[in-house]
């Protein structure tokens, strides 16, 4: 499937939502995946991931170990999620030192 530079730039919106939510105790960013409907193929990139992929590098070059590593599903999922867990980490380490009873009981909210 060919996508287009909107379609990755869903799918880092996806992973800043995976980000979030993996920086929030009691949510998953695998729950996330599967509700934006990015499981499955994250699922399938990851199990791609073996020794293969060294060979392919090897013997194919650099843009087939790419493509069959799903890279720019990766990257862009990855950028989504990175840039999300950091910037949220920021906010609660704010909102733990100045609200420390308002992210407490948020994060008993979610859990909950």
């Amino acid at each position: 499937m060919q996508r287009r530079l909107l379609d990755y730039l869903i799918i880092s919106l996806k992973g800043l939502a995976m980000g979030a939510a993996d920086a929030v105790p009691g949510v998953s960013g695998g729950t996330i995946a599967f509700i934006s409907g990015i499981y499955e193929e994250l699922i399938n990139t990851i199990s791609g991931v073996n020794f293969s992929l060294i060979t392919t590098l090897k013997k194919q070059g650099f843009s087939a170990f790419w493509k069959q590593l799903n890279g720019n599903f990766i990257t862009a999922l990855l950028i989504g999620i990175v840039i999300s867990f950091v910037s949220f980490m920021k906010l609660a380490k704010y909102l733990i030192e100045y609200h420390p009873i308002l992210i407490w009981s948020f994060f008993f909210a979610l859990i909950v």
